[in-house]
């Protein structure tokens, strides 16, 4: 018999705030209509935040990086 052994990382707080951010982007869509089917991508659109964060100055830039 073959035994397979793995360790997990903990998770980055990067991780974790994509996480938050999705499930928080998921209830805001589902508040809507708790009938609808949801379908998205979290992360396209945080991948689509983070480019338009790098061309950001000043208060933009502070107020995105909150």
């Amino acid at each position: 018999a073959y035994y397979v052994s793995y360790t997990m990382a903990s998770p980055t707080p990067l991780s974790k705030a994509n996480t938050t951010f999705a499930l928080a982007l998921l209830k805001q869509l589902g508040d809507n209509d708790n009938a609808a089917n949801v379908f998205y991508s979290p992360f396209s659109i945080s991948s689509a935040l983070a480019m338009v964060m790098l061309g950001t100055r000043g208060n933009t830039s502070t107020q995105m990086s909150e």
